[in-house]
């Protein structure tokens, strides 16, 4: 979303470059993208409207988290207790240190912010619908498929991730909890201040 996008500018600007940005939702279509025979099936679970498993996503991850970067940002991982297990068990294999971030959001100043989110066709850059075309390409933007099911992904969470903030708060080396509505710039800047 577009806090990463601050996130990733943050560390840019401050001449950081050894690390990788991992969002879930950017390794599934990565791999339906390259047509992989994962990727075939992956495009087959999420066109019938179900949710991909906590094994196929648990595999993506670790193979990001293998890489070798100094800085290793996991974006909207883990949502479920099966999923925080994983991560547990992938933090003691490779080892890496965690530092979470959540944001406590209105759900109407979520459902606002989707309304105005777009993904750019063609770089897959994240930016609102104010800005028209992508900023960054100047390519078509549309609304991510995700994002039109809010209500039912609004559920999902409630019911499964909002119970384990405890539990990775707790593993965590440093946290923070921020307000939602504060600007995605200075959370950033925040952020990456305990990253570094």
């Amino acid at each position: 979303g577009y806090l990463g996008e601050c996130i990733k500018n943050k560390l840019h600007e401050l001449g950081e470059h050894d690390f990788s940005y991992i969002s879930t939702g950017d390794l599934l279509r990565a791999e339906i993208k390259a047509q992989t025979p994962l990727g075939k099936q992956i495009e087959e679970i999420v066109s019938s409207g179900k949710l991909v498993s906590d094994e196929i996503v648990a595999a993506l991850v670790y193979n990001a988290l293998e890489k070798d970067n100094k800085i290793k940002i996991l974006d909207g991982y883990p949502r479920t207790i099966v999923q925080f297990w994983n991560v547990c068990e992938t933090v003691e294999k490779l080892p890496h240190d965690i530092v979470s971030i959540k944001r406590d959001t209105s759900i109407e100043l979520i459902k606002e912010r989707v309304s105005k989110r777009r993904v750019c066709k063609d770089c897959k850059t994240t930016h609102s619908v104010d800005d028209g075309c992508c900023p960054k390409c100047g390519g078509v933007s549309e609304i991510r498929k995700d994002d039109a099911v809010i209500d039912k992904r609004l559920a999902e969470y409630h019911r499964e991730t909002e119970a384990l903030w405890d539990d990775i708060m707790a593993v965590s080396v440093a946290s923070l909890t921020v307000d939602g509505s504060r600007d995605a710039h200075e959370v950033a800047e925040e952020f990456v201040k305990i990253l570094l």
